[in-house]
């Protein structure tokens, strides 16, 4: 006998890869032909090998067991071929994640923590090898900071600012810091690490660190390609709201504050006149974007200068309040 063509999944499938298709012995009867098509996986897919399998015959009380076994093994075998057999089924459209974050998007007291459209798989693959730049200058891949194979926590919070001198992204900083202590930090419910990514040159990221007394670790990518691929776009809109993290902070002050910042920076030992230029696109806004097993579950893009999500809305992100 020919072997039967092996057209169905090898998960679960070795009961039916010889199918029996006993012959019934009633006088001008033709049922077992379609008992063979209706019980069996291997004949929807491959009608050849169920005629070839037609000549094997059983003896009655095997082909009863047969028959009385089909209709509730064959269903539990075909649905055993789903269990994941990649790296890419694991990662999360988890119930747990999905369910939380849903509440974002139902519940009207908070909807100030709704989510912006999340950068879908693709996305991701593209930007994964972008380089961000460390303060020495050293380069590594942005997915790195995501990428479960490689990351610290299962969570990441990915914070990106405009240009090392804007003074509101500097009170944001300031005020994050001062929100998420370091006890905080280590009672969010899922562990989570918290990035932040600006656009100027890597070199600034010392200075930088001093000035917001940001106690996380800063990156940069000064091509913004990162910005530009998660959506995050350029703007002059200087916004009409102040937010919450710049309550003290007047427009009329802050405007004139990053005039003497940049005054200040000039006067700095540690710079250069010309390290004036180097910190970034002025028109560049940012966003924050939290990862989740791989995946960005929620984000918020920047509208203006002054829109960054505020600290209490990052709180509630985080798990830290309800």
């Amino acid at each position: 006998m020919a072997v039967p063509d092996r057209s169905v999944s090898p998960v679960g499938a070795s009961r039916f890869e010889k199918p029996f298709n006993p012959v019934v012995r009633l006088a001008g009867s033709t049922k077992s032909g379609t008992s063979s098509k209706n019980t069996s996986p291997t004949s929807t897919h491959n009608p050849a090998s169920a005629n070839n399998m037609s000549s094997h015959h059983s003896e009655p009380s095997v082909a009863s067991t047969m028959q009385s076994a089909t209709p509730t093994t064959a269903p539990s075998s075909v649905e055993s071929t789903t269990v994941p057999t990649s790296p890419t089924h694991d990662l999360p459209h988890s119930p747990p994640a999905t369910a939380w974050f849903a509440r974002f998007r139902s519940d009207p007291d908070l909807s100030l923590t709704a989510s912006d459209a999340c950068p879908d798989r693709a996305t991701l693959a593209a930007v994964y090898d972008l380089p961000i730049h460390q303060a020495d200058g050293t380069a590594q891949p942005f997915g790195t900071l995501f990428d479960p194979a490689y990351a610290l926590h299962q969570r990441q919070m990915l914070i990106f600012i405009r240009h090392f001198y804007c003074g509101a992204c500097q009170a944001y900083l300031q005020a994050i810091s001062a929100s998420i202590t370091k006890s905080d930090y280590f009672r969010i419910p899922t562990p989570t690490s918290i990035f932040v990514i600006g656009c100027g040159a890597p070199d600034l990221i010392p200075v930088y660190k001093r000035i917001t007394g940001c106690p996380f670790p800063i990156f940069a990518d000064p091509s913004r390609q990162l910005f530009k691929k998660l959506g995050m776009r350029t703007s002059m809109n200087i916004g009409a709201k102040r937010p919450e993290y710049m309550s003290e902070i007047s427009a009329p002050a802050w405007a004139w504050g990053q005039v003497t910042t940049v005054k200040e920076r000039v006067r700095a030992e540690e710079l250069r006149k010309r390290d004036i230029l180097r910190g970034g696109n002025p028109m560049q806004i940012g966003g924050e974007f939290l990862f989740d097993e791989g995946e960005v579950v929620w984000c918020h893009r920047m509208r203006n200068y002054r829109n960054h999500a505020e600290v209490a809305v990052m709180r509630k992100v985080l798990e830290l309040d309800e």
